[in-house]
């Protein structure tokens, strides 16, 4: 269905329900933008308009990055071994504590194997966070 000639002509309207039509964009003084980049430290007073461009868009890059890719590497085996390890043998340290009445795992400490086995427990899952 062809539009008519009326909503063709009509400038374009912004989304916000204000039915206004958007400003048109500032435009930047070339003397303007010289003056800024030498005052900017390491400023000179040659203005080239694509390089200023080109470093703002290389440190915008550098600062989007959350790392290199070596660190989003996934774990190593070792790594979730020794993790489960530490919650596995500080859970059965508990429990074995438990059953035996304090003369197990280690009868000398009395309380401080609770201690022990909560402290091995907490190693484990403050290794989780590095798990990937």
């Amino acid at each position: 269905m062809p539009e008519s000639k009326n909503r063709r002509k009509k400038p374009a309207r912004r989304s916000n329900g204000s039915g206004r039509t958007a400003p048109p964009a500032p435009t930047v003084d070339a003397e303007l933008a010289r003056l800024a980049a030498e005052g900017l430290p390491g400023g000179s007073t040659a203005f080239d308009p694509e390089a200023a461009a080109n470093a703002v868009a290389q440190e915008l890059t550098e600062r989007s990055r959350h790392g290199s890719p070596a660190a989003h590497a996934p774990t190593p085996t070792w790594y979730k071994a020794i993790m489960l390890g530490l919650l596995v043998v500080g859970l059965l340290w508990l429990i074995l504590y438990y059953l035996f009445q304090g003369a197990y795992p280690v009868p000398g400490i009395g309380t401080w194997n609770i201690g022990v086995g909560l402290a091995l427990m907490m190693a484990g899952l403050i290794m989780t966070t590095r798990w990937r």
